[in-house]
Parts: structure tokens; sequence; C-alpha cells
């Protein structure tokens, strides 16, 4: 039997959404749709050779709705410098959201460093990494990163030369521990002597392909670039790390590289390859 005590406190049920003040129930409404979704993936590859460096990015943004766009993750830093992007190049608010906005870190690069011709890889680490800092820290004053709070989300990666010295420089960027927070930053060491080959993503379809001793991905690991590398690793010139970077590459973005890498991470074409030396500068090389 109903008694008057349990009608009265069903009432008040149904009638609380109604009698919360219209300000909660918008922050509440917020509070259930709208959560930051940042995407991740993204592999960049890099070798040393005395000759110079040699460089390849996938082409893949992943997006808050879950789809992947392009990015331009490698471009040239004035003459003589390259700069990658490894991870997360786009922090985006989620597709709900009425006013959307993002943090799309290849694209303010790209505007920096057209509006800096002249910038070493030197000033582009110091002033081009203070300005992507200023960026986070301003999207996520209003916004709580939740889930993703103090997480890794993307590098950037220089190298080339400066004062004819050559140069790797990076920057692992982590978001904010809590809205209004600054993201935490660490710096990459790398010493840039010949022969130094560094992968920044998932790099579990590289290291079987280069070192790995068991079945998987037996196709690419009986192309030529993967067989010289693993009978000689010590004698590549630029251009072999290309050939190799592209097997490496295409491997990580076949269905079974994703099925071997098992982490889920968004690797996909077009690819992008390049070259820095210090008589031929930044170069683009095609494969």
């Amino acid at each position: 039997m109903v008694t008057k005590l349990t009608r009265a406190v069903l009432l008040l049920v149904c009638l609380a959404p109604a009698l919360m003040p219209a300000g909660g129930q918008e922050r509440e409404r917020e509070h259930r749709k709208f959560k930051l979704v940042i995407g991740h993936g993204g592999l960049v590859l890099l070798a040393a050779t005395q000759e110079g460096f040699a460089l390849a990015t996938d082409g893949s943004s992943f997006n808050a709705d879950g789809t992947t766009s392009l990015a331009e993750k490698l471009l040239a830093v004035g003459k003589h410098g390259a700069v990658a992007f490894a991870g997360t190049v786009a922090i985006q608010d989620p597709v709900g959201r009425a006013v959307r906005q993002e943090v799309n870190v290849s694209r303010l690069a790209a505007a920096w460093l057209k509006a800096h011709p002249e910038a070493d890889i030197d000033m582009a680490g110091r002033e081009l990494n203070a300005h992507l800092e200023n960026a986070l820290t301003k999207f996520y004053a209003t916004r709580d990163p939740e889930g993703d709070a103090g997480k890794y989300k993307f590098s950037i990666i220089f190298a080339g030369f400066v004062n004819h010295q050559p140069s790797i420089q990076g920057t692992r960027y982590f978001i904010p521990k809590a809205k209004g927070g600054k993201p935490h930053t660490e710096k990459i060491a790398a010493t840039g002597q010949p022969g130094e080959l560094l992968a920044f993503g998932p790099a579990k379809v590289k290291d079987e392909l280069l070192s790995g001793k068991s079945d998987a991905l037996k196709t690419f690991k009986d192309e030529a670039p993967v067989k010289k590398f693993r009978a000689a690793p010590g004698g590549f010139v630029l251009q072999d790390y290309i050939d190799l970077f592209n097997v490496i590459l295409r491997a990580s973005e076949s269905p079974e590289g994703a099925k071997f890498d098992g982490t889920g991470a968004t690797v996909a074409k077009p690819n992008s390859f390049a070259v820095v030396t210090q008589q031929g500068g930044f170069e683009w090389k095609r494969q």
C-alpha cells in the first residue's frame, strides 16, 4: 500500500530537476553531456648519420568524434632544421559542445614557422615551445581535463644544425592536472651521434622489424631495407634510413601491424619523409 509519506517522497524525486536552480541544471547537463576527448597515436622516426638526419612521420590526426583526419607533422625549420610531432596533434572539445575549440599543435607550429622563416632550431625550441605552452594553458583555464589529467599527449622534436653542429632537441607535453593548471613538460635526451635511431610513438612494430625473433610481420621483415638493417645496422646512410622508415610506417599502418601493436594507437597515411644536411639543408624525400 502506498502511504501518504511514500507519495510525498516520490513527488519530490520527480520534481527535483525542476526545483534545481537554472544554473545548476545547465551545469548538470554539461557535466553529463560534455567530456573532453583527446586522441592518441602518431609515429615519428629519426636517425642520425655522418651526413645529417633522416626523418619520417605518419599523417594522422585523431579527432574527438573518433574519426581520423590529415595533419602536417613534419615541417622545415629555417634552412637547416626540421620539426616533427608525435602523439596527439589536435586536442579538441567534444563534438556535442555548442562552441568547439581546439589546440592544433601542427597548425600553430606551421603558422609560427611561416612568420619566422629564418629561425634555427634553437630559437624555435625556445619560442615555439613557449607558444604551445601558452596555448595549452589558455585552453585548460576553462576546462577540466578529467581522465586525461597529467597524462602524456604529444612530443615536439627538432633536428638540424646550429652553428654548423648537429643537434636534436625535444620536449614531451603532459596535460595539466586540473583546470587552470599549466602543462607539464619534460626534455627529450638525444645525442645526435651517427647511428642513433629514435622512435616517438607506438614503437612495438619498429622493434619487432629491426630485432624481433618471432614470425610476426614476416612480409615486412623480408623487404630489402629491413633485411639490410638486420644484417648490418651500422652502415646506413640517409637514403637507407628513408627506405627503412618507409617499411616501418607501412607495417605500423597495416592491419597486421595494428593488431601486433595492440595499443589502439592511430598511425595512418599519408607519410612524410625528409633529410637535413649541413650542405643541402632541409629536403623532402619521396617514397
